[in-house]
């Protein structure tokens, strides 16, 4: 699965901030119950140019910090667990970057969701998703992120990193059952969800007691997979994406 299978239209996400905290004098970190994001022009621009204008090979060797939203994806194509840092365009968030890093400490890594500085050299590798990832990364944590305990959180992903994880859960079912996930869409039918924001992108069939929300109404699902179903599923309306 590659990302410059994206295709570009309006996309929403509702993000607050929450302030840093400090007690008995002694500084905590920055926290946040709400998904942080950031919205840069130039890494859209420059995404575009490498993955899309094959400009990439200009820029091996550089070695730059990134700042943005921390996501884990789990890449059973390739059987390993991928890094990123993703952000968005503008206000409008019709548009995302991701940027691929493989970190020098993983064991220190924030929670998904949380938004870092990622530090690192730009490199060429068969190894990477889309063939350039940054190499040797630190990973500095600006805010940490109170997001859900579950093992697979795409709602702490960009909408096409989601769309990425999904394939991946569909093609290989057997290595995702009973993990707990959390997702976000649209409601499509009364037992599944779609892409938030492009239609005929994908769809997740879920099994829910809930109350269903109207067609159209943003949500999370969240729940266990079984055979590729997000079972003993949870489902609440959200304005948040």
């Amino acid at each position: 699965m590659n990302l410059k299978y994206k295709n570009v239209t309006a996309f929403c996400l509702t993000v607050i901030l929450a302030a840093g905290l400090s007690a008995c004098g002694e500084s905590k970190k920055e926290t946040s119950s709400s998904l942080p994001y950031v919205l840069n022009p130039t890494e859209y621009v420059l995404y575009q140019n490498i993955f899309y204008n094959e400009t990439g090979d200009d820029y091996v060797g550089n070695t730059v910090t990134k700042t943005g939203t921390f996501a884990v994806l789990q890449d059973s194509y390739s059987q390993m667990t991928r890094y990123y840092v993703w952000g968005y365009n503008d206000q409008t968030k019709c548009c995302d970057w991701q940027w691929e890093f493989v970190p020098s400490d993983p064991e220190k890594l924030p929670k998904s969701g949380s938004l870092i500085e990622m530090k690192g050299t730009f490199a060429a590798s068969d190894s990477a998703l889309d063939g350039y990832w940054y190499e040797n990364a630190s990973v500095k944590v600006k805010t940490e992120y109170e997001g859900p305990e579950c093992d697979i959180d795409m709602t702490s992903m960009s909408d096409t990193l989601e769309r990425v994880q999904l394939a991946n859960v569909y093609n290989f079912a057997s290595e995702y059952e009973g993990k707990t996930v959390y997702a976000y869409g649209r409601i499509s039918t009364p037992s599944s969800i779609e892409d938030p924001y492009y239609d005929g992108s994908w769809q997740q069939d879920f099994s829910s007691e809930d109350t269903i929300p109207a067609i159209g109404t943003m949500v999370v699902a969240s729940g266990v997979f079984h055979n590729g179903v997000i079972g003993e599923c949870s489902i609440s309306a959200t304005e948040q994406f």
